[in-house]
C-alpha cells in the first residue's frame, strides 16, 4: 500500500512504538493519523510530532478494554476523515511483579483483555469497515515472547501467541475482502511499558536478559511496521524483530 494520502489509526500512541509509528506514517505521507491512548499528555505530544511531519492528528482518548470506546474510535474516525485505510493495534501491557504464578487474577485478566481481546475486537471492527470500503491493512503487535516460553509472565506470552495466530487465521481476508492482517513481533524494545505497567520498576527477571542483548528502539519497530504496510504480498504473516547479542555476551 502506498501510505500517501491514507488515514491510519494507531493505538498505544502516546509513547514508544505507537508514537514512533504514528510519526513514521506522517513522514511517509499519511493524510491523517488517529492517536489512541489514555494518556492525554502523551497523546498531545504525539499529535504535535505528527503534525510537524505533515499529517493531521486526531486524538481520541479510548480504553481499549471497553467495547463502546473501541466502536467510537471507528465511528469518530470515519466521521472526521471519511476513510480508514491502516490500523496498527499496538496498545499493550506486561504483568509486572510479582511474577506468574503469583500475579493477581485481576492483573492476569487485564493483560489478556488489553493484549489479546482488544486486539481481536479492534481488528474485527477494522475488517468490517475495510471490507465495505475497498480494503486496507491491519498490523497487530505481538512479541518475541509469543515464540518462546516465558514462565515469569505466562499470561503475556499466551496473549501475544494468540495475537500471532489470530493474524495467520485472517490470511484469506486479503483475497476475500482486500484486507491484509499481519503481525509484528518485537524483541525487547526501549519503551516505558515495563515501568509504567510493571509496578514502577523493571522486573528482576529482565536484568540478565538486558545484559546480553542490544535493546531495540521504537523507531526500529516503526520501520518494520511501515514495511509490512507497503508490502502488498504480505497477508497472515508475522515479522520477528530480534535483538542482537552484545559483543562478548555469552
Amino acid at each position: 500500500m502506498d501510505i500517501s494520502g491514507k488515514i491510519a489509526i494507531v493505538s498505544g500512541a502516546a509513547a514508544g512504538i505507537g508514537r514512533a509509528t504514528a510519526v513514521a506514517l506522517a513522514k511517509a505521507g499519511a493524510k491523517g493519523v488517529v492517536i489512541i491512548d489514555i494518556d492525554d499528555t502523551g497523546m498531545a505530544e504525539t499529535k504535535k510530532a505528527v503534525e510537524a511531519n505533515g499529517a493531521e492528528g486526531l486524538v481520541i482518548n479510548a480504553d481499549v478494554t471497553k467495547q463502546a470506546d473501541l466502536e467510537n474510535i471507528y465511528t469518530e474516525t470515519d466521521s472526521w476523515f471519511g476513510q480508514i485505510d491502516i490500523v496498527f493495534n499496538n496498545a499493550g501491557i506486561v504483568s509486572g511483579p510479582p511474577p506468574y504464578p503469583d500475579s493477581s487474577l485481576e492483573r492476569i485478566k487485564l493483560v489478556i483483555d488489553i493484549d489479546l481481546i482488544a486486539v481481536i475486537q479492534s481488528s474485527t471492527l477494522a475488517i468490517r469497515y475495510m471490507r465495505d470500503h475497498g480494503g486496507g491493512v491491519i498490523v497487530n503487535t505481538a512479541s518475541t515472547g509469543a515464540l518462546n516460553p516465558l514462565p515469569s509472565d505466562a499470561q503475556y506470552a499466551a496473549s501475544k501467541a494468540g495475537v500471532l495466530h489470530f493474524g495467520t487465521s485472517c490470511e484469506s481476508f486479503a483475497e476475500e475482502y482486500g484486507v491484509r492482517v499481519n503481525t509484528v513481533c518485537p524483541g525487547v524494545t526501549e519503551t516505558a511499558i515495563l515501568e509504567k505497567t510493571g509496578g514502577g520498576k523493571r522486573p528482576d527477571w529482565l536484568g540478565p536478559i538486558l545484559e546480553n542483548i542490544k535493546v531495540l528502539q521504537p523507531e526500529d519497530i516503526a520501520d518494520v511496521v511501515l514495511n509490512i504496510i507497503h508490502d502488498d504480498s504480505m497477508a497472515g504473516q508475522h515479522v520477528v524483530v530480534e535483538n542482537e547479542a552484545r559483543a562478548g555476551a555469552s
